[in-house]
């Protein structure tokens, strides 16, 4: 993200070969060069007027990102375990990453690969800035929020609780027939666990700003929640259940929310809280274990009852799958080198001059994740593959 930008840059800006680097912004590569089998760059146009341009290199190196900022080919390749694409996905994807130098790499017979292994998310909001079509946040979802479906029932028979098992979540909300979600919590319970991910909603963590960083912690992020009630047509809240649902159905602008299974939701989360342990329901017996954790603890609610009357107003948060990261992508060797198609993958050559990394290559290989992934693994294949092409390049070999 942002301090990984800025540290690229500088030692970029001021490397002992800095003459030898150029840079060109605002130009797009649409295709590779050839001379004979061979790749020696590749063309494209300049953005602000479509003039065309050609850069000749000895080793193309593609890394330009997965295809998930591209919501037509994030449909296409839709995996089958989620059944249809729902109506609505949101962009949460570099809005460049769009998948073009996949296809430049297919027309010069380079083999692309696992295309519907994505990694998409189950809670995105509408971007009240939106700088793209269908612009979306990504939510880091409330552990003690309930997770309902679009009549406002309760997601079931397992419920849904974020930080374990971000694909399973995926799937169910996919199979619900509207195939969008609400979170429904207290303003107190926001306050201590919502979060929205990425540096333009965490000034403190991108600006290393220690304290205010903890107190956000300690204290809540009491301003973040209002800005998102203030800004965010997702994002609602009342002061009792019947006028909540009445926001709801007006904002979907269906009458599909139903007060009765809300109150029931809420009747029963909460009549488990106060039973006390061991507690019958899965969800609070998740929560306990994630508080186990001293990270987890600090950023998640103790047992806090939603239709506490002193934790208001009720918030309903509107969710819909957000488009994030390809997992698969072009395939490449052990050395980053673009493999050709071939009938048999023992048949399969290096396309000479041309490398991918990154998510370009989904993470190494065309996809070395496979279905699934940890939060926070994603950087180290981006590092290593840089490097073992880099590597490659040179002739040396990687050392450990």
């Amino acid at each position: 993200g942002w301090e990984l930008t800025r540290v690229f840059r500088e030692k970029l800006l001021h490397h002992r070969h800095r003459d030898r680097l150029q840079l060109y912004f605002g130009h797009r590569a649409q295709d590779f060069l050839q001379q004979g089998d061979t790749v020696i760059g590749a063309r494209g146009v300049r953005e602000a007027d479509g003039t065309p341009f050609i850069a000749m290199a000895t080793h193309t190196i593609v890394a330009t990102g997965g295809i998930n900022g591209n919501l037509h080919k994030v449909r296409q390749h839709w995996h089958r375990d989620w059944g249809k694409p729902p109506a609505v996905i949101l962009n949460g994807s570099h809005r460049y990453a769009l998948g073009d130098l996949h296809e430049a790499t297919e027309r010069i017979n380079g083999q692309v690969a696992n295309l519907d292994l994505q990694w998409n998310y189950a809670a995105g909001i509408r971007h009240p800035q939106a700088r793209k079509p269908h612009h979306g946040l990504s939510l880091v979802p409330c552990k003690t929020a309930l997770w309902l479906n679009a009549r406002g029932q309760r997601i079931g028979p397992r419920p849904l609780v974020t930080g374990y098992d971000t694909r399973y979540l995926l799937s169910r909300i996919c199979a619900q027939e509207e195939q969008y979600s609400w979170q429904l919590l207290n303003y107190k319970i926001a306050c201590k666990e919502f979060a929205i991910s990425g540096s333009e909603y965490n000034p403190a963590i991108r600006d290393k700003k220690t304290l205010p960083f903890i107190l956000s912690v300690l204290r809540g992020n009491k301003p973040l929640v209002d800005q998102v009630l203030a800004e965010c047509e997702d994002v609602i809240a009342a002061d009792t259940l019947p006028d909540l649902v009445d926001k709801m159905n007006a904002l979907t602008g269906q009458a599909l929310v139903q007060l009765p299974l809300l109150e029931q939701a809420v009747r029963d989360y909460d009549a488990s809280i106060e039973a006390g342990p061991p507690y019958h329901d899965e969800q609070q017996q998740l929560i306990q274990k994630a508080r186990q954790w001293r990270g987890d603890k600090a950023r998640t609610a103790n047992m806090a009852k939603i239709g506490d009357p002193k934790a208001g107003p009720f918030i309903a948060i509107r969710e819909f799958v957000l488009s994030r990261k390809s997992l698969g992508g072009i395939q490449t060797d052990l050395s980053c080198r673009v493999l050709s198609k071939a009938p048999e993958p023992a048949a399969q050559q290096p396309i000479p001059g041309l490398y991918a990394i990154g998510e370009a290559a989904g993470f190494g290989g065309g996809g070395m994740h496979g279905h699934r992934s940890l939060e926070g693994t994603f950087l180290g294949g981006v590092v290593i593959t840089a490097r073992v092409a880099a590597a490659a390049i040179l002739g040396k070999t990687l050392d450990a």
